[in-house]
């Protein structure tokens, strides 16, 4: 008999299999109510946005973090060349020269060598007073400012002086002029009085000449 022309036991009947004994079959795990499922999903999308936006922050914070950093180092690297250009500037012949002669460093245009190690002096050497070759000194501007306070001072002075002695002069010569009125006034009135009194001794004559007449 085939498979397909075997009566169909119905519901509830029993199927005994020849030489096997019936045990009871395990009930069925119950399923999860679409509810609580719903909740879990959420919950779990949830934390899958919490988780995103989490880790979006830290990237952000962390992109921050790095263009400040590196700002950081752009500055630092422009503070580095200009500490460079200072240097070079400080390290120049020109300033190296300014620095010597504001120490009072002169130079020598008679120069004297030593040979290492025998120690053999090439040349004398010749003191000099600073003022041998005036062209290859450089002044600072606090020695020039100083000079030029200087120079002016003493064209102030020079100026004042010549002021002074215009002045001398000018009392000197009012003093003269003073004497020489009062000598002229001196003789006018001598010589009025020479006159008076000549004039009141002819006066005299004459009346003594007219009281002897007959």
């Amino acid at each position: 008999m085939s498979a397909l022309s075997a009566p169909i036991a119905a519901r509830g009947d029993e199927v005994r299999a020849p030489g096997r004994q019936l045990r009871a079959v395990a009930q069925p795990t119950a399923r999860l109510a679409r509810f609580p499922f719903l909740l879990v999903l959420i919950g779990v999308f949830g934390l899958g946005m919490a988780g995103l936006l989490l880790l979006n922050t830290t990237l952000q914070s962390q992109a921050f973090q790095s263009r400040t950093l590196n700002r950081q180092a752009g500055e630092l690297a422009y503070a580095q060349a200009d500490l460079e250009n200072q240097l070079d500037a400080l390290a120049a012949p020109q300033e190296l020269a300014r620095r010597a002669s504001a120490l009072g460093m002169r130079p020598n245009p008679f120069p004297a060598f030593l040979v290492l190690p025998s120690g053999k002096v090439v040349g004398k050497p010749t003191p000099v007073s600073g003022h041998e070759v005036p062209g290859l000194i450089v002044k600072t501007p606090a020695q020039l400012a100083a000079e030029q306070a200087a120079e002016r001072a003493q064209a102030e002075a020079k100026a004042a002086a010549k002021a002074a002695k215009k002045e001398a002069a000018a009392a000197e010569a009012k003093r003269k002029a003073a004497e020489q009125a009062t000598a002229k006034q001196k003789a006018a009135e001598r010589a009025a009085k020479q006159k008076k009194a000549t004039s009141a001794a002819g006066t005299t004559t004459g009346r003594g000449t007219h009281g002897g007449q007959p």
